[in-house]
């Protein structure tokens, strides 16, 4: 197992703008070595402003953005227009520039299946149609990972928020999710997530643990708790962001508040 190693910025302000010019550096690097660059994306008010001040940074026109390839590591399950999704927030703040501007093929993006279900046939569904539904969401991304990096593919960089709870992606405390140990099994479905809204899919932590560089950001006192749990212990059920590592490394970027609580 990788160690995970944390840095501590003063401010939320300096985490962002270091974390953004972290992923920027860390592609332009991958593209330096490798015909393209495969990076799974989180969601989140944290990710939008890290996402805009990479569309921001000078580094970003350094990156050639035609052999990047845009994945998400977890999304909600709702229809195409919801603004809530991970996706839409993503293209608000930052990628939809690259798209516009020529920079980005639209097919280098890999959004997570949507709802296409009606709202009135989403009220009325019960547990089992739900649930079908995910399946069947969680498998078409799984095959379109698969069809873009066979059947062992990866990830080369995988960045996740982590939530007050502890949780990280949609894989949250002591759900059945977290315990998932099939190496086969990339994508899952989520239901009656603790967290709104109830319908998820997710990547799973077999898949990210293919990842060679997994980083998790967080900030504000909220999360400190957490981030103490996370990083006291390993593969704990009750805080799932313990599981999170890389194959060749673990970063955890944190403001001062998220770190108040690490000794």
């Amino acid at each position: 197992m990788t160690d995970r190693r944390t840095v501590t910025y003063a401010t939320t302000k300096l985490l962002n703008q270091a974390t953004a010019a972290r992923i920027l550096l860390e592609l332009g690097d991958l593209l330096a070595r490798q015909d393209r660059a495969d990076l799974a994306l989180t969601g989140g008010r944290d990710a939008a402003d890290v996402y805009a001040l990479m569309g921001a940074d000078p580094l970003s026109r350094s990156v050639d953005w035609s052999r990047v390839h845009l994945w998400w590591s977890d999304e909600r399950f709702v229809g195409l227009e919801d603004p809530d999704r991970n996706d839409e927030q993503a293209r608000r703040a930052w990628y939809g520039s690259l798209i516009d501007q020529g920079l980005l093929p639209q097919a280098n993006v890999h959004p997570m299946p949507v709802d296409t279900r009606s709202p009135a046939q989403v009220e009325t569904a019960d547990q089992e149609e739900n649930e079908r539904a995910l399946t069947q969401a969680a498998a078409r991304y799984q095959q379109e990972i698969i069809d873009q990096l066979g059947p062992e593919g990866r990830m080369d960089l995988a960045v996740f928020g982590v939530g007050p709870d502890g949780h990280y992606a949609s894989l949250f405390p002591d759900r059945p999710e977290v315990r998932l140990q099939d190496d086969d099994l990339l994508v899952t479905g989520v239901s009656n997530s603790p967290k709104l809204p109830p319908l998820r899919v997710t990547m799973t932590t077999p898949f990210i643990r293919r990842t060679p560089k997994v980083w998790l950001f967080t900030s504000t006192v909220a999360k400190a708790s957490a981030v103490a749990a996370a990083l006291g212990t390993t593969d704990d059920p009750h805080v799932p962001s313990s599981y999170a590592r890389g194959t060749l490394e673990t970063l955890w970027l944190l403001d001062a508040d998220a770190a108040s609580k690490l000794n």
